[in-house]
């Protein structure tokens, strides 16, 4: 079984347990995923998959920060199919 995440636009998850052989049928072949995630020098907070809120320290937040700054996050894969998770402030 695989474990599948699916945050919203309030980094809200919901969890799903899937079986390996449903998961396998939605395999994303390698140039297909490079389209959906290229790479790129600069990100905006509207392509983020998530955001987290960050709020100086004492502060009611989801994560602790120097700044005020929150955390994007989002996936970038190129034309192999190696795939990474990168972040950002945003």
């Amino acid at each position: 079984m695989a474990i599948v995440s699916k945050p919203d636009r309030e980094n809200k998850h919901t969890l799903y347990d899937v079986p390996e052989e449903v998961l396998a049928q939605y395999s994303i072949p390698a140039d297909k995923l490079a389209q959906m995630f290229p790479k790129k020098e600069e990100h905006s907070r509207e392509e983020a998959i998530a955001v987290a809120t960050a709020a100086k320290s004492g502060g009611d937040s989801e994560v602790q920060a120097y700044s005020g700054q929150d955390i994007c996050y989002a996936w970038e894969c190129d034309g192999y199919g190696n795939c990474v998770y990168v972040w950002w402030y945003c």
